[in-house]
């Protein structure tokens, strides 16, 4: 049972190293990269066969470092490289009879592999999963039998079995779940590319409905304007409304602008109390109209670095939702502090509040809880212009109490 139990060892060395080798691999963005980590993990896998070998006689030692050679060659390619670690692993352990049945028999799987290699990538999974097992087998048997040739046959039984069940079974395995690694990159990757197709769709539409209502509205003026003589007071009023929903058009495709490409012109110290002030007092008119009460409650000194009038337009939209959700009043409270090197920004209303669907949808493109009256851009510019300035957006809300906005910022500086 000495035997069977080494190589039960290096199966759950083997199946443990491909387990780590999996969760780093799931972090890497390039496909160069997986595929360096997959070699590595094959040449560690053959230096971890050699560590815990067991001597079934002398000059023959037992161990799984055919399969990773194998399958390191049929699904990495590099066989010569596998062949090669294989054969100096080996040495190290001593020219002898064992040394030079381990050199024959890896240079030929070395050119057979490299000539099955570009076939091998063609089959089917089932298929490769198959081939990598069968050729798992032979090459045991191979092993097995020419140890017997040149040295003294190997009459236990229990050899025979281990040596050709175990790493069977253990090819099986790492091959099945190598294919399972690779069948779930390309499955998040077809996941990513179709969420981003969907998202693009979206926004394209989204973007053409709101152009194209401000669009329409000029041109039926402008048709009146061209076919009945209108009195001039009336053509003032026709001209007037058709400036405001060009208007419109523009903020619409300066805030998608703004959202396609959050990076600052200019990057300067902002002090978040003086631009605070100015974006409330720019809103003052409007929480006055509301019947709203406004408190500040900030302490000096703090800055951050960004663009300021990006800084501004952020919080202003950010604001203005909180004044919009109170139209019958209420109190706004505006409220920064620090603690470590986070700046925080607390925007919290007493309005309508929302819901957990409404909170996890805020922000999404042309989402919006104003129905009729909002296009969605203003939340979801706001986030862009926050994640751009290493910023992060946690909200709070319950129906009927109202919302708090925690914006934190990871950059504080004196």
């Amino acid at each position: 049972m000495e035997i069977t139990k080494h190589l039960l060892m290096n199966l759950s060395l083997l199946l443990v190293l491909l387990f780590f080798t999996q969760l780093i691999m799931e972090r890497q963005v390039k496909e160069e990269s997986r595929q360096r980590l997959q070699i590595v993990y094959f040449i560690i896998s053959i230096f971890t066969c050699y560590i815990f070998s067991v001597q079934v006689q002398d000059g023959v030692r037992f161990d799984l470092r055919q399969v990773p050679m194998i399958l390191g060659s049929l699904y990495a390619g590099h066989s010569f490289l596998f062949a090669g670690i294989t054969i100096l692993m080996r040495s190290l352990l001593g020219f002898d009879d064992g040394f030079w049945i381990s050199f024959f028999i890896f240079i030929v799987l070395a050119f057979l592999f490299k000539w099955m290699h570009p076939w091998f990538n063609r089959l089917a999974i089932n298929q490769r999963v198959g081939v990598s097992i069968l050729l798992t087998v032979m090459t045991s048997f191979v092993l097995m039998e020419m140890v017997g040739v040149i040295s003294q046959p190997i009459r236990h039984p229990e050899a025979w079995l281990s040596f050709i069940l175990i790493p069977a079974l253990t090819t099986g395995l790492i091959s099945y779940s190598i294919e399972t690694i690779r069948q779930t990159l390309i499955i998040r990757q077809r996941l990513a590319k179709a969420d981003k197709i969907e998202a693009v769709s979206h926004l394209s539409a989204a973007i053409s409905h709101e152009i194209r209502n401000p669009l329409t509205t000029v041109k039926g003026f402008l048709q009146l304007l061209k076919e009945q003589d209108y009195p001039a007071e009336k053509k003032k009023e026709f001209i007037h409304i058709a400036v405001q929903e060009l208007n419109r058009a523009e903020e619409v495709i300066n805030d998608y602008l703004t959202f396609a490409r959050p990076a600052f012109e200019k990057v300067e110290e902002i002090d978040i109390e003086k631009e605070l002030n100015q974006v409330l007092n720019v809103l003052h008119p409007m929480a006055n109209l509301n019947g709203v009460a406004v408190r500040k409650k900030f302490t000096s000194g703090l800055v951050i670095f960004g663009d300021p009038s990006k800084f501004q337009q952020a919080f202003i939209n950010l604001i203005k939702n909180g004044l919009e959700a109170m139209p019958d009043g209420g109190e706004l409270t505006v409220h920064t502090f620090r603690t470590g090197s986070v700046v925080h920004i607390l925007v919290r209303d007493t309005g309508i509040g929302m819901t957990e669907e409404q909170i996890v949808r805020l922000g999404e493109p042309y989402y919006t809880t104003k129905g009729q009256q909002g296009t969605g851009l203003g939340m979801m510019v706001t986030f862009s212009i926050i994640r751009a300035m290493k910023g992060k957006a946690e909200i709070k809300s319950e129906v009927g109490k109202g919302s708090t906005f925690h914006i934190r910022f990871n950059h504080f500086e004196h």
